[in-house]
This record gives C-alpha cells, structure tokens and sequence, in this order.
C-alpha cells in the first residue's frame, strides 16, 4: 500500500486511509483481467491502488476538486489503465463496461447500487462513515430473494501518539466495508 502521506491532497477532498485501503482492496479480490469502476474517486487513493492490481479502472466523481486530485495522483504513480469521468453515476455508469465496482461515497446510493444490480455486477465493495448509508446498502442487498452474499465489516484504526507518559492512541473515524456478492 502507499503511504497516505506519499498522495497528492487537497483540502476537503476525501483520501480512503492506508489501512482502510488494504482491507477494501482485499475485499475487491482484484485479478489482472478485471475492470473496475470507482464511484466517488475522491482523492483517487482506491483508484490508484485499484489500477495497480487490475486491467483498468473508471474513476467518477462530481466534485471538480476531486476530478483535480485523482488525476494529479494517477500522474504521480505512473497509473495509465484509468479513465477519470467528471460525472453523476446514476448518468455515466450504464455506459460503462466492468465486472466489480467500489463504492467510496456517493449522496444517491439506492440508485447507483439498483443500477450496479441492473447491470449484474456480481462484486460490489463499498465503504461507508455514514450509519444510514451502511444502513441502506445491507437493506437493499438482502432484500432482493437471496441472490447476493452480504459482508459486513467495522472497521476502526487507531495511530499511537507519543506523550510524557508514554503513547496513547488517537482514533480516526470508524468505516464501515460492505461486499456484496452475487451467489453462483
């Protein structure tokens, strides 16, 4: 994985941790031949590392900042199998050809997640701060006759912080990992 610091970044433009990063990736079980498509790239930390492991990536994102940021960090790590679309989801995505997707934020999930199924996307990763998302996304895939396998993982990471009397640890803010998996 990257360092987070290694990453280009700009102000209040989201960038997935390090070790968040590792557990989603994992997750993607990402093969050479895959194409994956990233909705809400952010800072393009999961794009990049995506594209690393995979044959390409589509990166979209509404936010101009955020479009900036991908880009000048698929520069910096040399990462050329990757398209970034300046975009709404719910308006590119039927356009697009993949087999996994990875949600990093979205404001319209039940749409986006009704479109990936639409599409018969078998392996769906999402990562969510937002308790009513994670809420929405497991509904929405446990609701549809049994047909996708649901993970569901919190995770919190903590960074030891040195102090007088030792080292305490600072948390950061807890995530929630979904994998939805289409059954065979």
């Amino acid at each position: 994985m990257i360092k987070d610091d290694d990453f280009f970044r700009m102000d209040g433009v989201p960038l997935t941790k390090e070790e968040i990063r590792a557990i989603s990736t994992g997750k993607l079980q990402l093969k050479p031949d895959d194409v994956v498509v990233d909705i809400g790239c952010g800072s393009g930390g999961m794009t990049v590392e995506i594209a690393r492991r995979c044959k390409f990536v589509h990166a979209i994102d509404s936010v101009d900042d955020a479009i900036t940021t991908t880009k000048k960090n698929l520069e910096r790590f040399n990462i050329k199998n990757c398209e970034v679309i300046k975009g709404n989801a719910e308006d590119v995505l039927f356009d697009l050809e993949f087999n996994k997707a990875f949600i990093g934020g979205t404001k319209n999930i039940v749409n986006i997640l009704n479109i990936l199924k639409e599409k018969n996307v078998k392996h769906i990763v999402a990562n969510t701060i937002v308790l009513e998302n994670a809420v929405n996304i497991i509904n929405n895939f446990n609701s549809d006759d049994d047909i996708y396998d649901v993970d569901v993982v919190n995770v919190s990471i903590s960074y030891g912080k040195k102090i007088n009397a030792g080292h305490m640890m600072i948390s950061r803010n807890p995530i929630t990992i979904i994998t939805c998996k289409m059954k065979k």
